[in-house]
């Protein structure tokens, strides 16, 4: 039998009470409590108290003190509301409702009264007919309100204590009255026109981002976005069909209502950041809506407390993020403990002396930074079907929050820029017992003791809304503590239990749009859980720690994630399409980790988590083929154990230069990541005709954003038909700032898919496009200027024609229209591309070609000579090895520039040694003609030591229009810090008054023979003395500078195989020849039997390989990613034939 506790509303309630005594008692110390603290007594005399209180003046206040009339006023609302209730029970009689609001009013005076009577003798408290104004404004609205809502909300309040799908759509109807509440907090409302102006001047609106508020207004979106997702819950789950299109629009009017109101309250904040903030959070939250039904939940039971584990370092490093500065400066033990005895453990004691909104804000955020404790306990109980008893659910999640939370206060005794507060710890306790107790609330489950062995029953859901599901028979009884029996037995039940009923009603594909499902496998893989939630998590501290800043990163990464999640089907095509654009490290300054890097784990992490609920089951690739592979992997491993062992010290220089021995992991990176996406390859050629559709489409996008590119320089630098002028083109491929032939090798990849697009297509409209697209492609690849690039896109070009010729021939049908096409793409790319062959730069290009020819072939001599003496013959010098050996063991006199950076005093400096031209650079905003002035610190022990600084108009290898400037030494002795500053002019920038502004570089050089420079505090600020220059101080070493050489030998083979020999010796070199000539022979073989697909793999990876002749290539990351990918592709769709031949158009799912 059940035993109510005090007072208990799962019991029916026989008597009128509407509102408990001890509610009314409880609200009532709240306010009284909240009155008078901090309790510093003043030793007022009564009388002298009394005299006061009788002439209490009415103040004039001003805009600061409206909040705090404001906060009055609604601390007494439900005051009012409760008394009142109280005071009428349930009745509806008129008569008794005056009654009720009368004495409520009077209760609520007389408790004003005596606390604003009391406060008299506490400091630093103040008394006027204000507040008494106010607090009898509150009460009075209280009163009147609970006629019209009091026994609504009462009715909430019993159906979320009462559990189940009522609770929930109570809670959530609590919630978004809580938010909209809140949302316009503190009601400090403008009332005067000086009071508009002063606002409109004030910085604290924004089209994008409020000046006023810095970082904590580009922080607070994440959290105003996932703070939205249970509107949309609340808003959208009735609605049979919800779509994403009608939540942005929600979340676009709900954003716009928000910051519109925001103008009119003095504390509030307007940006247009937030609108969208909000439209994302009304997605995530309708996304929710959409996926949850296709879960089965059941499946997480065995991977919930790993996942819980695997996620307690991060949540702790969140914890720490948000309660400390980390600003280095740490007290000792001594002066900590002195700080001890400044602490005031009162309760609440430091909200008092903060603003209503900054103390409302504090316990928000530090309820919010415990709640996962409690949603971590009850996850972790949930496993266990017997976990039902609420007493644990308040006892353990508090306990546990408070002992953290001291030790986070704790810690911040240490911290010289924050001090503890200890209510934080009874707000943590609070936060994390309610959030386990409520969720038991929401979603109960009932666990019942079997009378005849005392095992336990398989759980049973409460809700009145789903048929209850119960393991009755004495075996599932005996089965029920072994999850390897539940499992089984699960795969023979229908339907099985589910972890949650409210969210999970069938199991469906994880893979929206895959045209084969796969029947469930009587035990479903674990791994792809830990992995997927691995890589989400690396993706989500990449973003977080980016350069460019954690908000331009995050945010659009969340919205990616989340698109994702909801179409996973189109992972291929994001891929592809994103991969030559998200290179930023002319911004960023990493060298070894890129937005694309980020894309690619997030993209691999959401796919894995997808496979958890729909793993593949057919083979992945043939056997030669998995044995090649294997064997180049084990070589590729050993060349890294080669290059990384023993390690080098982690220092300031070991990710910011391509001589560090940790350049092996940038070099591995492509086959890594290729490696990656294995499973969702397989589980995409589930379905081939469709994955092959995708991967087209994919390409097909990444083809065109790197033409738009290319257009862009092109028309921003030399101009577009200008074929005289010494300059190639690098595209978005940044990694050429050191030279290579990446474009091109991108191009003559990616151009083949466009053709097998249009095909797949049949569709005039597309087709043309692909003449177009294909023909720009042209124009791409002759004006790089790079004579292997521009013969591999000729024969590929002939290639193509002549293979769909083919295919067209042997289908017999529309052979003339094809046939047109065909002869029309080859005719068109002929003609873009002889007047650039023939051009004059072209012409002189090619005239050197036997020079060119004897250069290359003594540096391939020279590479061989460095790994047969240096390294291992067998295994290489190891992954990214080149730019280091060559610059310690080539026998060639002249040497790259380098830099390094050093720490002094706990100062960190840029050292500039001298070599071969090297520009040390960051991109700057200058404006055309205007001045600026430039300062920077100088040392060195060189007396003849100087620096040149150039602001040019600037691409990634070529400088156009420049202000030099040369600083010389001589200011004071070798070995001392000098202060440098020169004026520096624009007035030559944008001459010809383009629309297309060409971009600025500030460059750093070091010219002089055998000398080092120390740099540090550069400086480039314009006339109102803002900064240009980002981490001038090189205080975060690398970030946001980059460089660029216009010497390219010392930094690549400039031959693939060679490249590979290098690193891996002859041992690689065997397995990539092995395994490119197996995959190339099966792919012929594929071809010959009218598979489409094979003839552009073999052609798009044939001519990568021929420009590989005169270019390592694969040295590129990215590059080197989708070399592979096509590699692995092609060997995974050998095993799942794609019959296209006879070019019937069927639906595209892609």
């Amino acid at each position: 039998m059940h035993k109510p506790s005090v007072h208990d509303f799962s019991q029916p309630d026989t008597g009128n009470q509407a509102v408990p005594v001890y509610l009314v008692a409880g609200y009532l110390f709240f306010v009284i409590y909240g009155s008078l603290v901090p309790f510093s007594w003043n030793g007022l005399a009564f009388d002298t108290a009394w005299e006061n209180f009788q002439h209490i003046p009415l103040l004039e206040l001003g805009v600061a003190s409206r909040a705090d009339l404001v906060a009055n006023l609604l601390l007494y609302i439900p005051l009012g509301l409760l008394t009142c209730g109280l005071f009428t029970g349930r009745s509806r009689d008129p008569l008794v409702l005056a009654t009720g609001i009368v004495l409520s009013l009077l209760f609520s005076t007389v408790i004003a009264l005596a606390v604003e009577f009391t406060q008299q003798f506490f400091s630093p408290r103040t008394v006027s007919l204000n507040d008494l104004y106010a607090e009898f404004a509150g009460a009075l609205s209280g009163a009147l309100l609970w006629p019209l809502i009091g026994m609504r909300l009462q009715k909430i309040t019993l159906d979320i204590l009462h559990g189940g799908k009522n609770a929930r759509h109570a809670a959530l109807l609590t919630y978004t009255l809580v938010y909209l509440i809140l949302s316009f907090f503190p009601y400090d409302l403008l009332l005067s026109y000086d009071e508009w102006q002063q606002k409109l001047t004030s910085g604290q609106m924004g089209w994008l981002f409020a000046p006023s508020c810095g970082n904590s207004c580009t922080w607070k979106l994440i959290p105003e976005a996932l703070l939205v997702a249970p509107l949309a819950i609340f808003l959208f789950q009735p609605l049979q069909r919800t779509s994403l299109i009608l939540a942005a629009t929600t979340g676009i009017m709900l954003g716009v209502l928000i910051e519109g109101l925001q103008l009119t309250i003095v504390s509030g904040i307007s940006q247009g950041a937030s609108i969208i903030s909000r439209m994302a959070g009304m997605m995530l939250g309708t996304a929710l809506i959409q996926i949850s039904p296709r879960v089965n939940w059941y499946w997480l039971h065995p991977y919930i407390r790993p996942l819980l584990l695997l996620g307690l370092i991060p949540y702790l490093g969140v914890l720490v993020l948000i309660n400390y500065r980390l600003s280095g400066n740490w007290l000792g033990l001594t002066e900590g403990i002195e700080r001890l005895k400044e602490i005031h453990f009162l309760p609440f004691y430091y909200h008092y002396f903060t603003t209503e909104l900054v103390a409302l804000m504090s316990l928000l955020l530090q309820a919010g930074a415990y709640l996962p404790v409690g949603i971590g306990f009850w996850l972790w109980h949930r496993t266990k079907l017997s976990f039902n008893s609420q007493h644990y659910c308040i006892s353990h999640p508090g306990v546990t929050a408070g002992i953290l939370s001291c030790v986070i206060e704790a810690g911040k005794l240490f911290s010289p820029d924050t001090h503890p507060d200890p209510t934080n710890v009874l707000i943590a306790a609070v936060s994390a017992s309610l959030a386990c107790y409520l969720l038991n609330l929401l979603f109960p489950v009932k666990s019942e003791v079997s009378p005849n062995n005392g095992k336990l029953n398989i759980p049973q859901t409460t809700d009145s809304d789903h048929k209850v599901i119960s393991g009755s028979n004495g075996k599932a009884a005996d089965q029920i503590n072994d999850p390897e029996k539940i499992t089984s037995q699960h795969n023979r039940q229908s339907p099985p239990p589910t972890f949650s009923a409210t969210l999970s009603r069938t199991e469906t594909s994880a893979f929206t749009g895959a045209s084969e499902q796969q029947p469930p496998p009587s035990r479903r893989p674990g791994w792809p859980a830990i992995a997927g939630t691995i890589a989400l998590l690396l993706a989500g501290i990449a973003a977080i720690t980016s350069p460019l800043g954690a908000l331009w990163v995050s945010f659009p990464l969340i919205i990616y994630s989340a698109l994702l999640w909801w179409r996973p089907d189109l992972w291929l095509v994001w891929v592809l399409a994103f991969l030559p654009l998200l290179d930023l490290t002319p911004w960023s300054g990493r060298l070894y980790w890129t937005e694309y890097d980020t894309l690619l784990l997030a993209t691999a992490g959401i796919g894995y988590l997808r496979l958890c609920f729909h793993p593949y089951t057919q083979p992945i690739l043939r056997r030669p083929a998995a044995l090649a592979l294997a064997l180049f992997v084990i070589s590729t491993a050993i060349s890294l154990g080669i290059a990384l062992f023993p390690l080098s010290p982690l220092d300031q220089n070991a990710f910011t230069s391509y001589y560090s021995s940790y350049n092996g992991l940038r070099s591995v990176k492509g086959i890594l990541f290729a490696l990656l996406f294995i499973p969702l390859l397989t589980r995409e050629w589930n379905a081939p005709e469709t994955a092959a559709r995708r991967l087209a489409l994919g390409m097909s996008l990444g083809f065109a954003a790197e033409i738009l590119y290319v257009l862009w320089e092109r028309i921003t630098f030399p101009g577009l038909f200008n074929f005289e002028t010494d300059y190639r083109i690098t595209g978005s491929f940044h990694g050429m700032h050191t030279g290579g032939a990446y474009i091109e090798g991108f191009l003559v990849l990616a151009a083949p898919f466009t053709v097998l697009w249009a095909w797949q297509q049949r569709n005039t409209l597309i087709t043309l496009l692909t003449i177009g697209l294909y023909c720009l492609g042209a124009y791409c690849v002759m004006v790089t200027f790079s004579r292997g690039g521009q013969i591999a896109f000729g024969l590929v070009t002939v290639l193509l024609a002549t293979g769909f010729s083919g295919f067209v021939l042997r289908r017999r049908t529309r052979i003339f229209s094809s046939i047109s096409i065909t002869i029309l793409i080859t005719v068109l790319a002929g003609t873009i591309a002889w007047p650039i062959l023939s051009g004059p730069y072209s012409q002189s290009r090619f005239a050197t070609v036997e020079k060119d020819v004897v250069t290359r072939a003594d540096h391939w001599q020279d590479s061989i000579d460095i790994a047969l003496v240096r390294g291992s013959p067998v295994f290489g010098m190891g992954s990214g090895s080149f730019p280091y050996a060559f610059f310690w063991y080539s026998s060639v006199p002249a040497r790259p520039s380098t830099y390094t950076f050093a720490t002094e005093d706990k100062n960190t400096y840029l050292q500039l040694g001298s070599g071969e031209t090297l520009y040390f650079e960051q991109p700057v905003a200058v404006e055309p003609g205007q001045r600026y002035m430039l300062t920077m610190n100088l040392r060195s022990q060189a007396p003849n030591a100087a620096i040149t600084a150039p602001v040019c108009e600037k691409a990634l290898l070529y400088s156009f229009r420049c202000f030099w400037l040369s600083l010389r030494l001589d200011k004071v002795p070798p070995g001392k810090w000098g202060y440098y500053e020169a004026a520096i002019s624009t007035s030559e920038f944008n001459t010809e008054n383009s629309r297309v502004r060409r971009p600025a570089k500030l460059s750093l050089y070091n010219g002089q023979p055998d000398t080092t420079v120390d740099v540090d505090n550069i400086s480039l600020k314009d006339a109102e003395g803002n900064d240009l220059v980002l981490n001038g101080d090189f205080s975060d070493g690398m970030s946001h500078w980059f460089f660029s050489t216009d010497s390219h030998l010392p930094w690549h083979i400039k031959n693939l195989f060679l490249h590979i020999f290098f690193e891996q010796g002859w041992f690689g070199l065997a397995c990539f020849i092995v395994l490119t000539g197996y995959l190339l022979t099966r792919g012929l073989i594929r071809t010959w039997h009218n598979d489409v697909l094979h003839l552009v793999l073999c052609i798009s990876l044939g001519a990568f390989l021929a420009i590989g002749i005169v270019d390592s290539l694969i040295d590129e990351p990215r590059l080197a990613f989708l070399f592979y990918l096509l590699m692995i592709t092609g060997s995974i769709s050998d095993t799942h034939p794609l019959p296209l031949l006879s070019g019937n158009r069927t639906r595209n799912t892609a």
